[in-house]
């Protein structure tokens, strides 16, 4: 019985310890027992009757309905420029058939700087059969409009230039001149044993196609007394020939005989390599003289031949001839043919002057020289 009293009293005595011994536990790890105290968070407690199978979504889908609606509406604020003022990127994606972007468009404008016009009208054209569907097309066919336009006055303000330009032709030394031009010639032909001839001759040149002359010179008629008409019915730079009629009325002063002189000319300019130059040119035509004695008519050809190795030097070759009766019964016709040879040199300014011989060649009946020198000098105004 003792026993268990003692018993007893022990079991006592170590409950009544245990809870002292706890305290000084926590004090030792310095833990402050006021934040042990509740926070206030109330954790649920999950009941066995809850149902984790079904979720309400009707305030999710509200609120997603919100945001689609805000974003629609900043979306309507949205402007999008692609001109070529932006600095911006042209936006990502795949061009469509035959089409082209501002970067692109851009990339051309500045391979095109520099260029003349008709290199950037036909860099314009492939550029629209590269990109039929360009989005810029309107303001290149602009553009291209402006060129053909630019173009188009070029051409007119250049064929008006040529029209106005003068063909500057040679110049024959004892044939009619064919190119009407504002001039002041003198030239002399003297023969063995006594032939002279000296001319002096001024022509005016109405427009550029015509002209008119007077002057005096001697003829193998004698001297004569000239003026007359040069018309001009083709001169082209282009194609570098003309055509021109002449119409000389003339007056033989001993013995005094009045005639007319019609000659058509033609002529044509040849480029050949290293810009050399060569002028041909014929004419052919009638004397008709009306002496006392009746009328008499003569014919008169020629042919001349000058290179221009240089713009101040030219070498010239011509043939002329004179004649009457060619259908005389009684015999041959009265003829007298010169060849002639010489240099041109083009002078200071609009001055020109030649020098040379002439021999005569099958001449019949009439024999006016045996060999003669010529030379001539123009000015031209």
């Amino acid at each position: 019985m003792l026993a268990v009293g003692r018993y007893s009293l022990m079991m006592l005595s170590l409950l009544v310890a245990f809870p002292a011994m706890a305290q000084d536990d926590d004090d030792l790890f310095g833990e402050d027992p006021e934040e042990e105290e509740d926070d206030g968070v109330r954790i649920p407690s999950v009941d066995e009757d809850d149902d984790f199978g079904e979720v309400d979504d009707s305030d999710l889908d509200s609120s997603l309905d919100e945001v689609n609606d805000l974003v629609g509406k900043e979306a309507e604020t949205v402007q999008i420029d692609l001109g070529l003022g932006d600095d911006d990127d042209d936006p990502e994606g795949p061009l469509g058939p035959g089409q082209d972007s501002a970067t692109i468009y851009r990339q051309q404008l500045a391979q095109l700087e520099g260029l003349s016009a008709d290199e950037e009208g036909m860099a314009w054209e492939e550029y629209l059969q590269t990109y039929p569907a360009s989005v810029f097309r309107k303001q290149i066919e602009d553009r291209m409009a402006e060129i053909s336009l630019s173009m188009y006055s070029a051409g007119q303000t250049q064929q008006v230039d040529e029209r106005n330009k003068e063909l500057n032709f040679s110049q024959p030394m004892l044939m009619e001149s064919l190119d009407p031009r504002t001039r002041l010639r003198t030239g002399f032909e003297w023969g063995f044993p006594n032939w002279i001839n000296l001319v002096l001759d001024y022509e005016h040149q109405l427009q550029r196609q015509l002209s008119v002359h007077g002057g005096v010179q001697h003829r193998f008629t004698g001297w004569s007394l000239e003026g007359g008409a040069r018309y001009a019915l083709i001169k082209s730079t282009r194609t570098n020939m003309i055509v021109t009629a002449i119409g000389d009325v003339h007056i033989n002063v001993n013995p005094f005989a009045p005639g007319l002189r019609p000659v058509l000319a033609a002529g044509k300019r040849f480029e050949l390599p290293n810009d050399v130059l060569l002028d041909i040119q014929a004419q052919a035509g009638m004397d008709m003289m009306l002496y006392a004695s009746g009328f008499s008519p003569r014919t008169l050809w020629g042919m001349n031949a000058t290179v221009a190795p240089s713009d101040t030097i030219s070498i010239f070759m011509e043939s002329t001839s004179y004649a009457k009766d060619l259908f005389w019964d009684e015999g041959n016709a009265f003829r007298f043919n010169q060849f002639s040879f010489g240099l041109r040199v083009q002078g200071k300014g609009n001055t020109t002057a030649g020098a040379g011989a002439s021999v005569p060649v099958r001449t019949n009946y009439w024999k006016y020289h045996y060999g003669s020198v010529i030379g001539d000098f123009n000015y031209y105004l």
